[in-house]
């Protein structure tokens, strides 16, 4: 990967039992950094693995409370892409399932907005970047068939 910067694209999924289904966070970037709907996404620091950034990531960008993780996944979907900064970037994406929803506080400095969304609504159009969902397909189908839900 040489001198490419190191991210991770985190799904965060609910376990819905009412519903016998799952539901995933969304985030809207705030106006600034163009306003539209996206998974966690964060740069890896140096001397962490990319599990570890995408952890760190979630936990910084949801207030992610760990207490709540079931299962970390890597979706074995990785992208790579050359950012608005002209900066090489190598993704690799994840699934974190959690029990129970938490209290989100998203840092406005990024975010603006954050929304549940059930995992039978998930449209291409519910986020801007392509590999946004086609990670979120990924999770979905694995969720459909993960605990037999």
């Amino acid at each position: 990967m040489g001198n490419k910067t190191k991210k991770a694209q985190v799904v965060l999924a609910v376990i819905d039992e009412a519903r016998h289904s799952f539901e995933f966070l969304l985030l809207r970037t705030n106006e600034r950094r163009g306003s539209f709907w996206q998974n966690v996404t964060g740069k890896i620091e140096d001397g962490e693995t990319i599990e570890e950034g995408g952890l760190r990531e979630a936990i910084e960008e949801t207030n992610l409370d760990i207490t709540h993780i079931v299962d970390m996944l890597n979706l074995g979907l990785f992208y790579d892409f050359t950012d608005q900064r002209e900066r090489k970037v190598h993704e690799e994406c994840f699934l974190i399932i959690l029990d129970q929803k938490w209290a989100v506080k998203i840092d406005p400095h990024e975010h603006e907005e954050y929304q549940w969304v059930s995992i039978n609504d998930i449209r291409r159009e519910s986020v801007k970047y392509l590999s946004n969902f086609e990670t979120l397909e990924k999770a979905s189908s694995l969720l459909r068939h993960w605990g037999g839900r």
